[in-house]
């Protein structure tokens, strides 16, 4: 009896990893499509963070840039135009 359950047990250990084998073939295709979607999940995930990394960088130099260069810029047209209007306007009508 106990020749025959170790025979048993034995035996069923044997193929165990024949039937993992099996199955694995199986649904080779259902695996491959898991781990696909897996990695696609992760890669845009990473890319997701780092695009949003750069553009918060970007913005950030944009904003420097504007508040550095381009505003100073804008304030020295804006006066200039300014400076260009008369101070002191004659009659509308020349009396002549």
């Amino acid at each position: 009896m106990i020749l025959k359950i170790l025979v048993t047990v034995t035996a069923f250990l044997a193929l165990a990893p024949n039937l993992l084998i099996g199955y694995l073939y199986l649904n080779k295709d259902k695996i491959i499509e898991q781990q696909k979607e897996a990695l696609i999940k992760s890669i845009s995930g990473q890319l997701t963070n780092q695009l949003g990394k750069q553009t918060e960088a970007l913005t950030g130099n944009m904003d420097s840039m504007f508040t550095d260069k381009v505003k100073p810029e804008m304030q020295l047209q804006h006066q200039g135009q300014l400076d260009a209007l008369p101070k002191q306007t004659g009659p509308a009508i020349p009396m002549g």
